[in-house]
């Protein structure tokens, strides 16, 4: 019998070692929302369009560490509760991905937590325009469109997915390949971001 997704995901991260690495730079976290209930899928979030940082784009819950954290599983829980009202008891935290470098060399640690329901969200007007949620066999199954970019010295190839009038690319889609890859044994094209900071980011 194959495995359900939850036994899934606990697998494939019981061994995996991401690309984990620090530096004196601006930190954040985002919180991989995974949901089992209706159907196993991600949730993601549309920011608002008053924002300064990506207006109006895709975005997992997250953002940038604060002193009173004590870790980074702290901060993406934190933040996805005030973002859109999720209480940090509500997720399984499963493991880390790699660490990611945004464009503006901001470097982002995604934490993968898992809950049973995705309801009783409530978006917060002042980052937040709406929550959505696709299902896993979306992207199990919809191979991403690439585009080629030069961003901090390497070459990246961006994916793009388009789901219900969603565009989903950039940092994020990123991010989701990389799980995409861990689960389904797919080998889609992830950036090395240590390689764009240089040596010494172990």
């Amino acid at each position: 019998m194959p495995l359900q997704f939850d036994q899934r995901l606990k697998r494939g991260f019981a061994d995996y070692q991401p690309d984990i690495f620090s530096l004196d730079r601006p930190q954040a976290a985002v919180l991989v929302s995974l949901i089992m209930l209706p159907e196993p899928s991600v949730l993601l979030t549309v920011r608002a369009a008053h924002l300064n940082s990506h207006p109006g784009e895709v975005s997992f819950p997250g953002g940038m560490v604060e002193a009173v954290d004590r870790s980074l599983t702290d901060t993406a829980l934190r933040e996805t509760f005030e973002e859109i009202g999720f209480e940090p008891a509500r997720f399984d935290v499963i493991g880390r991905l790699s660490t990611t470098l945004s464009k503006n060399g901001v470097l982002v640690h995604p934490i993968v937590g898992l809950a049973q329901s995705g309801e009783g969200g409530q978006a917060s007007a002042d980052e937040i325009a709406e929550i959505f949620t696709v299902p896993w066999s979306f992207f199990a199954t919809q191979a991403p469109e690439l585009r080629t970019i030069d961003r901090h010295g390497i070459e990246f190839h961006i994916p793009h997915f388009h789901y219900q009038g969603k565009h989903i690319w950039g940092l994020t889609a990123m991010i989701l390949l990389e799980l995409i890859n861990l689960l389904e044994g797919t080998q889609w094209p992830t950036p090395d971001f240590a390689s764009a900071i240089g040596p010494g980011t172990g």
